[in-house]
């Protein structure tokens, strides 16, 4: 092999090098590209999980975005990627941005239906159940109330996950439900106030033991837990 023979095959072996170097580059920057276009995916797939767990727990959402211009960029971008993907950089830009403001829009709308759930939660007083608990055959049922709101308030942040977001609504519908079976005008105040008066030392006095009194008790087949005491001065 003469030296002119060496040069040339030395001379491409480094041009093949330098290939391969360069479609090392290129591959490394693609791979970047699709990191960042995986992260923007993973919003998107996210916040479409959080609009359906609502429509599914029949929270009115506002009609989502259209994804027919994210597809039709993305379609335009893998034509460019397979005749010149070195030169996808403008249209890489276009798709990132379209699929972003997707995800965002889509992120507004969960994010607005939870804003009018959270102002919408079932409430239930805590001095109400302490007044409510006394009366015999309404313990457990304010034991149920008080479970259901701790899960509500101390589970995890709906806004975690779908998942998370799926708790909290369970938990929010199975407290209004127990809530709306206790009603507060269930109750009349001489009722509240006779079973107040029969937690003190001695129970309630005969006299608060009214005919309405007597009425609600009878309603609700309650006189069999009532004990009469005579006191003899």
């Amino acid at each position: 092999m003469t030296v002119l023979d060496r040069c040339a095959n030395i001379g491409s072996q480094i041009q093949q090098r330098n290939d391969l170097r360069r479609a090392h580059m290129d591959a490394e920057v693609f791979r970047e590209l699709a990191g960042e276009l995986k992260s923007i995916r993973d919003v998107v797939e996210d916040a479409i999980e959080r609009v359906v767990v609502f429509r599914t727990k029949d929270v009115a959402v506002a009609k989502p975005p259209s994804p027919d211009a994210v597809m039709r960029v993305l379609a335009e971008c893998q034509a460019k990627l397979a005749v010149k993907p070195v030169e996808s950089g403008r249209d890489y830009g276009r798709l990132k941005r379209s699929v972003d403001k997707f995800g965002k829009d889509l992120l507004g709308i969960a994010e607005k239906a939870l804003k009018s759930v959270r102002q919408d939660l079932p409430t239930v007083e805590e001095v109400f159940l302490k007044q409510v608990e006394v009366i015999p055959g309404y313990a457990d049922r304010v034991s149920r109330i008080r479970q259901q709101r701790d899960a509500l308030l101390n589970g995890n942040d709906p806004c975690f996950s779908a998942e998370s977001l799926e708790q909290f609504l369970d938990h929010r519908e199975a407290l209004r439900r127990l809530a709306d079976d206790l009603k507060p005008d269930e109750f009349p105040k001489e009722v509240l106030e006779f079973f107040k008066a029969g937690r003190r030392g001695g129970g309630a006095p005969i006299e608060r033991l009214t005919p309405s009194v007597r009425q609600w008790l009878s309603d609700r087949d309650l006189f069999k837990y009532l004990r009469v005491q005579v006191v003899v001065p």
